[in-house]
């Protein structure tokens, strides 16, 4: 995701609109059908939003306001296959569409993909990815003389996004402005409770009464994201010293980050790679306070109203992608390592005070 601030090396919003229709007919795609008109008795809205969680998390009140704006229509998501039955679960989609992300000249996965689109029929798309490959669809789909209205970073099409963000502007806020070119209205208030798990799903876990969620992990692309093992290793004996037990919890890629806090805080429950999304989403809504680094699981706790304290790197840009919410803080260092766990408890401590001061 890029910040408010960023430039593209290439422009995104430029395929080679020629180049691509060209080949895409000599690899099987007739460009007789692919540009037939598409229509359906009821509207029909595609959105494309391809992951990753945190930013599924965050474009809820974009999805929440193209459905307002589109009470009667049929609406899907298309989104990648990990993130398809956490999709399937939102309140604001009939149905999702899966995105095998094919490579760029992968043409029988394209024909796949424009093939389960047509199928659909949408009469509108609103593309909340916006790079290059959403542009190669545009393109293959019909463009703006065939195809249907296309709101997103398409050179050409009906509803074009705002670029470049403007400065301040926070990821949702530039979905917003996106949405509001397409004559889409502001977002009603969101409820993220469609997430959580029945609490009869997460008996299995024994959780304890009160307990600190820790999101050690990322994606194992970003290292950099990580604060060290041993600083949550010390953040968590000192919750401990102080009868509050810790729960971490990520992604069984996350489990080599959970091992190495449990060497020193062999009290922290483990519980990465045991859960799906859903029990995810409620263990982390019981939580007293999640701390963690700039993963997806910090964004749902932030949107569920969780307490949520992030950790972030000097390579993040908090106005542009923060995790939404109003229980939500974060601390922030140039590199991750020289983060103090003095400066996380101290910012852990006045967000539980303020927290519990607003009641």
């Amino acid at each position: 995701m890029l910040p408010a601030h960023a430039t593209i090396k290439g422009d995104s919003t430029k395929p080679h609109f020629g180049t691509l229709l060209k080949a895409a007919i000599r690899s099987g795609l007739p460009y007789p059908v692919f540009l037939t008109p598409m229509t359906h008795p009821q509207q029909r809205i595609l959105v494309i939003r391809a992951g990753a969680l945190g930013d599924l998390v965050m474009c809820g009140p974009a999805f929440a306001a193209i459905r307002a704006a589109h009470p009667g229509a049929e609406i899907a998501l298309m989104t990648r296959a990990p993130f398809a039955d956490f999709a399937r679960a939102m309140p604001w989609f009939d149905r999702v569409i899966v995105d095998t992300h094919p490579g760029a000249w992968q043409w029988r996965g394209w024909a796949r993909l424009i093939r389960a689109i047509r199928e659909f029929g949408p009469d509108r798309v609103y593309d909340l990815q916006g790079k290059r490959r959403q542009s190669i669809l545009y393109a293959l789909l019909g463009g703006r003389r065939f195809g249907p209205a296309w709101s997103g970073a398409a050179r050409g099409c009906a509803f074009p996004r705002v670029w470049p963000p403007q400065p301040g502007m926070h990821f949702m806020d530039f979905l917003a402005a996106q949405l509001k070119v397409a004559g889409v209205g502001p977002a009603p208030r969101v409820d993220f409770g469609w997430m959580d798990a029945p609490p009869e799903a997460l008996s299995k876990f024994a959780l304890p009464p009160e307990y600190v969620v820790l999101v050690p992990g990322c994606t194992p692309k970003a290292m950099y994201k990580r604060w060290p093992p041993e600083k949550y290793a010390d953040f968590a004996n000192r919750l401990q010293a102080r009868g509050v037990p810790c729960v971490a919890v990520g992604a069984a890629s996350d489990g080599d980050a959970v091992a190495a806090i449990r060497k020193t805080a062999p009290h922290v429950v483990d519980l990465s790679g045991r859960t799906d999304l859903f029990e995810l989403a409620g263990i982390l809504r019981g939580a007293s306070c999640v701390v963690g680094n700039d993963t997806g699981p910090v964004h749902m706790a932030g949107a569920a109203g969780v307490p949520t304290l992030a950790v972030l790197s000097g390579r993040t840009d908090p106005v542009w992608s923060r995790p939404p919410g109003d229980r939500v803080v974060w601390r922030q260092a140039v590199e991750l390592a020289a983060l103090s766990v003095d400066e996380v408890w101290f910012a852990m401590v006045l967000l539980l005070q303020h927290t519990k001061n607003k009641g």
